[in-house]
């Protein structure tokens, strides 16, 4: 299985971070009655939280951690792909700078957030633009509110759908 890097709204991380954990959190109520025994209550249900760490490696070292910080300071919400699991719309949280570079090493942690609910809308006769080497079909169907197997049929000219290529157009109708 082909190791693809994690990415978020067109940053694409050049090392996968070392740790790397997803949770779910949801919001639980306790319902008391005076008439009624106590119950419990799920008020929403969970958003997924990915915490990691991991560590930036080059002389460019430093770019590469304010290109992920400029994302930070923006406070949008992106595409955040993960390794092998479908990706999901998030916000950037939180971004922590973990030690000052030495040799070219710079460690650094993160937290992201599930965006609930937010996915583009596909326009007829739309075409996607591959804006990054490594993009995939996953991702494009995920954030186009496709299915893998549609935007498959659409695009029989795509050899490898785990891999696209900058500039690679992909049809979305």
């Amino acid at each position: 299985m082909k190791n693809v890097s994690m990415r978020f709204d067109g940053y694409t991380f050049s090392h996968n971070p070392a740790k790397l954990s997803i949770d779910s959190e949801a919001s639980i109520a306790r319902l008391i009655s005076p008439c009624t025994p106590p119950d419990s209550l799920r008020l929403s249900g969970g958003l997924r939280v990915v915490r990691g760490e991991g560590e930036l490696y080059g002389s460019g070292c430093i770019g590469q951690y304010n290109g992920l910080r400029s994302l930070y300071e923006r406070g949008e919400r992106g595409l955040l792909s993960l390794p092998h699991m479908p990706p999901i719309y998030a916000y950037l949280r939180e971004l922590r700078l973990n030690a000052e570079p030495i040799g070219d090493v710079l460690g650094f942690s993160f937290t992201f957030i599930e965006a609930r609910g937010e996915k583009s809308s596909v326009t007829s006769d739309a075409v996607y633009t591959a804006s990054d080497d490594g993009e995939n079909l996953w991702d494009i169907a995920y954030a186009h509110d496709m299915t893998i197997d549609e935007l498959v049929r659409l695009n029989p000219h795509i050899g490898d759908i785990g891999c696209l290529s900058r500039g690679e157009k992909v049809r979305l109708c």
